[in-house]
């Protein structure tokens, strides 16, 4: 009874570390596996160095005024790391108080002389452009044109203090 009470004892040892062993449960844990992080690209569009408008400058039939303005995209070191697209607005409105000079021609070129847009009298001129990626920066220089063409007695219409006509230009950048 003794040998048949130790072999039960002995079968239970073994079934009991055999059913554990079996049921056991593992747990490993891995510090920071993977890990990353995401920083903002720089977008710049800012005023350029060449701006040479002025206001209240007097203006004659058969005479021309020439503006240029720039945009650029960097700012100092920092410059714009995404593509844009550049779109102008040019506003050509009656100065406060005053009424447009018809006759004006209104007429914008590029940096290569090339007409992007224009108008008679007053209204908008709207045009396109664009910034690529280029990782030493850029600049557009524009010219606006104001032409008062001659035209003998019908000059004299619009002469005087009380005609005028302002020139405003607006500027929105847009990631390509």
């Amino acid at each position: 009874m003794k040998k048949a009470l130790t072999t039960i004892a002995l079968v239970l040892i073994l079934s009991t570390s055999v059913i554990a062993g079996t049921l056991a449960m593992y747990t490993t844990t891995i510090d920071n596996l993977a890990e990353g992080s995401v920083v903002a690209k720089e977008f710049v569009l800012v005023e350029g160095g060449t701006d040479t408008f002025e206001k209240n400058v007097k203006i004659a039939p058969a005479e021309t005024v020439d503006w240029q303005f720039s945009v650029k995209n960097y700012d100092g070191a920092i410059i714009s790391e995404t593509a844009m697209d550049v779109n102008y607005t040019v506003d050509v409105v009656a100065e406060d108080g005053k009424s447009v000079i018809a006759p004006l021609e209104v007429s914008i070129k590029d940096a290569d002389g090339q007409v992007v847009g224009g108008l008679t009298s007053n209204g908008k001129i709207e045009f396109s452009d664009e910034f690529d990626l280029d990782a030493s920066g850029q600049e557009k220089v524009y010219t606006v044109s104001l032409n008062w063409p001659s035209n003998d007695n019908a000059d004299k219409t619009y002469a005087g203090a009380g005609y005028g006509t302002a020139v405003k230009v607006s500027v929105t950048g847009t990631q390509k």
